[in-house]
């Protein structure tokens, strides 16, 4: 009781009630502003635990609403967040004002990276609907997480069933525990109905499958969701489920190469569409000069003994996930090779160099200065990948990939594509 009393206290203190928003049994929200300032801030009472308002007040996030203070007890948990002045796109709705294609892809993508760090912290929303989105100043946020969840490992279903009837996904109904993809259901069905009934354009597939009954079926990230969007040539068959492409051995600790894949690898009749295309190939073409193209005098292609004349006898094999593959370490410097030819290289020492003279530690600016504004370019934990595929002499899609965190190289690799071709080719942008 002494803690309630002491919250009571401090927002007394420190804010004026000025509107009362929304009310139910599940607690209240109100528009208050600052007592010695003239910021509006959104002070909520919950009546439930284990929200992750902390969690969010602890992260810099995009996509919520900034929480300032967050208190909980066993019964109920009180939140001040910032004041988000903009249209829920809810309103957009009541006055029959739909979103067009173009806006409607640039919020999806802008929602897929809010969620990415959301779900990264194992943070799912559970109420994706339009009144919980706001447009603020072209930028969409999303807000009111009193129905989220962490979501737990090893758990069977979720303790309580909440969201709002018409978007929460089958699952959140009971039956087995919600996890991203029960947003991506949600973000589904919130696009659909702000495009409006009759709309059936390039999006509308993407949507579908977002909208799958069975989780197993709709995209498994929304990674996955934000590349068949940027896809143009998104294809009927689309898998929902995406085909996982490894690198290197778990026991190297490397970073996937993609996360996921949209197209099946052996559908040749949809890669000679898309490589028929003009603009793919004027993007083969742009990257056909192999950029002088090695690391650490290693060209893809490489035998066995052309290693070993330059780095010695390898320190470490191990065994790939593909037949016939094998991972060794030299030094600085890890090879993967197919049989006696390299297929893959990945270095993370300074004293290993791309031929342009570039190395772990190298800045971002140098990296683009050699090798262009021309790339594929993904996120993935703590680094931004930059990837500059290009046509191998022997007609081979290859990839350099430069792993920068903090405006510095942190790793480099060179690797064979062929099966990833669809996703970085389609990916490639100015930036």
């Amino acid at each position: 009781m002494r803690v309630k009393k002491s919250v009571e206290s401090f927002l007394d203190f420190r804010y004026e009630k000025v509107e009362l928003l929304k009310q139910s049994v599940r607690g209240e929200v109100w528009r208050a502003r600052e007592r010695h300032g003239d910021e509006f801030v959104i002070i909520k009472r919950v009546r439930a635990t284990g929200l992750p308002y902390v969690e969010i007040q602890n992260s810099a996030f995009k996509l919520p609403a900034k929480v300032i203070y967050c208190a909980a007890d066993e019964v109920e948990t009180v939140v001040v967040e910032e004041f988000l002045q903009g249209e829920t796109l809810s309103a957009r709705l009541e006055r029959k004002s739909f979103l067009s294609e173009t806006e409607a892809q640039k919020i999806l993508l802008q929602l897929c990276d809010g969620l990415v760090e959301l779900h990264a912290h194992k943070i799912i929303h559970r109420d994706i609907n339009p009144s919980n989105l706001i447009l603020q100043d072209g930028r969409i946020r999303l807000i009111d997480f009193d129905a989220a969840r962490i979501f737990k490992p090893g758990k069977i279903f979720d303790t309580k069933l909440l969201g709002t009837k018409g978007y929460a996904p089958p699952e959140q109904y009971g039956g087995r525990q919600t996890d991203e993809r029960s947003d991506i259901y949600s973000l589904g069905v919130t696009m659909k109905v702000l495009l409006g009934n009759g709309y059936c354009g390039r999006l509308k597939k993407i949507l579908d499958v977002c909208t799958q009954f069975d989780p197993n079926n709709r995209f498994q990230s929304v990674g996955e969701l934000k590349r068949a969007i940027r896809l143009k040539n998104f294809s009927d068959k689309l898998k929902g489920a995406g085909i996982l492409i490894s690198f290197v051995a778990a026991m190297f600790a490397l970073p996937p190469m993609i996360d996921s894949g949209i197209l099946p690898h052996n559908d040749e009749e949809i890669f000679d569409a898309l490589v028929a295309t003009d603009t793919v190939a004027e993007k083969i073409l742009a990257h056909n000069d192999e950029f002088n193209l090695s690391l650490g005098k290693l060209k893809l292609g490489d035998s066995v003994e052309v290693v070993r004349e330059i780095f010695g006898r390898e320190e470490k094999v191990t065994p790939a996930e593909t037949p016939n593959h094998r991972h060794c370490k030299y030094k600085s410097i890890l090879v993967t090779f197919a049989g006696n030819a390299v297929v893959g290289l990945v270095s993370y020492g300074d004293e290993i160099a791309t031929e342009r003279g570039l190395h772990q530690g190298t800045p971002l600016d140098e990296v683009i200065a050699a090798y262009g504004r021309r790339a594929a370019v993904y996120e993935h934990e703590e680094l931004t990948l930059y990837e500059y595929p290009y046509v191998s002499a022997g007609g081979n899609l290859a990839v350099m990939r430069f792993a920068v965190k903090d405006n510095a190289v942190e790793y480099i690799s060179l690797r064979l594509a062929n099966e990833e071709r669809e996703h970085i080719l389609a990916d490639v942008t100015d930036f």
